[in-house]
């Protein structure tokens, strides 16, 4: 048996015009600010398009004897499969949080241009 590429299970139903209608909508209830909710959804659809579409496909270099049994084989697939199926929940759950992260970045990044536009009229 040798080694092969196992392909990370991409999410398909990551719709951006499902997340774009999530961020307006948390956007709606953080700010009345239209020119805060178009700048931070543009700029996350451009990092999440950027950054959390690509695919993962490790490589796995596993060294496995010639003399396994078919059960032994299958055995050893079924555990392969389900550690990577567990691995790849945990990297999308990591992406999902990482989103989240940068989404309230956004926001700060927003607010503190704002800022420093609205003090330089000042002085």
């Amino acid at each position: 048996m040798s080694a092969s590429i196992i392909p990370f299970p991409k999410k398909a139903d990551q719709n951006l015009t499902e997340l774009e209608k999530l961020m307006r909508r948390w956007l709606s209830e953080l700010s009345t600010n239209p020119d805060l909710i178009e700048c931070v959804v543009k700029r996350m659809l451009i990092f999440i398009e950027q950054y959390a579409s690509k695919s993962f496909e490790p490589v796995f270099d596993l060294p496995v004897p010639r003399n396994l049994s078919k059960e032994e084989t299958e055995a050893l697939l079924l555990s392969i499969e389900k550690g990577t199926d567990n691995t790849a929940q945990q990297v999308h759950q990591m992406i999902n949080e990482i989103i989240v992260e940068r989404f309230f970045l956004e926001i700060e990044i927003y607010k503190n241009r704002e800022n420093a536009v609205n003090q330089s009229y000042l002085k």
